[in-house]
């Protein structure tokens, strides 16, 4: 055991503050817990149960485990969609939300900010985080449809990149070291918005997800597919209802 876990232990046995007992009773949740969960849904604490007609909610009540809400709808494509950053990838938000409601079945999306304290020993940003909602989600879908996709959307600023490809970026799709034929049918689809859409590292060399978690959840090969967005374009997407549509169309 490391001595970071161990102080964190420590801390747990000597403060006896409610938090730190509060979370000792809760259990993070498996993949697992959400395999049965995406089959009959139900509360599933510390988050909430809320639904409506089509949709099933699971809502963070708390920062333990990560946070973040779950949206479910039973008869959307099986496609999935990971918001990790929307306090700070601006916009992000606004266009998972848009495409899950026409498009995908179900989205992950962070309640937390990237850089909020953690009430335990895993950073809160979503794309690092190894537990919680967003990882055993992406787990329990993959084992019930291995040959779709999660698609996880970031922004990205164009004048901080290096090279001058990718200073001029809309999107950089990457499914890792290595690609399969799914991302360059993405490509193709998404130069038909912007002919800036570039795939990493075939055509670009710079992509801020490199050591997303995804990579260590021992999701199916070519299963998690990473969209950085420029922020023009992602402005463009939110301003044009038909652009975003034929963006929702690429990843379905």
């Amino acid at each position: 055991m490391n001595i970071k876990k161990l102080l964190f232990l420590s801390l747990l046995l000597l403060t006896g503050n409610g938090l730190a007992s509060e979370t000792a009773e809760l259990q993070s949740p498996s993949w697992q817990m959400l395999y049965n969960w995406f089959a009959k849904p139900a509360a599933l604490p510390p988050w909430q149960l809320r639904s409506q007609s089509g949709l099933v909610k699971l809502e963070a009540s708390s920062a333990h485990f990560g946070g973040g809400d779950l949206y479910y709808r039973p008869q959307g494509s099986a496609c999935m969609l990971s918001i990790p950053h929307q306090f700070h990838d601006m916009l992000t938000g606004e266009i998972g939300k848009a495409v899950f409601a026409t498009h995908c079945q179900v989205m992950v999306i962070n309640t937390e900010h990237r850089n909020a304290p953690s009430p335990d020993l895993y950073s809160m940003d979503y794309s690092h985080r190894p537990s919680g909602l967003h990882a055993a989600a992406a787990q329990a879908f993959a084992r019930r449809y291995p040959t779709r996709h999660l698609y996880q959307l970031h922004g990205f600023a164009q004048d901080k990149r290096r090279t001058p490809q990718a200073r001029q970026a809309d999107f950089i799709i990457s499914q890792g070291r290595q690609s399969t034929a799914a991302l360059s049918q993405l490509r193709l689809c998404l130069s038909k918005l912007s002919v800036h859409t570039y795939q990493y590292p075939q055509q670009v060399s710079e992509l801020g997800g490199t050591r997303n978690v995804m990579h260590r959840l021992g999701l199916p090969a070519g299963y998690f597919i990473h969209i950085e967005i420029s922020r023009p374009m992602r402005e463009r997407l939110v301003a044009q209802p038909d652009t975003l549509e034929q963006f929702a169309l690429c990843l379905i």
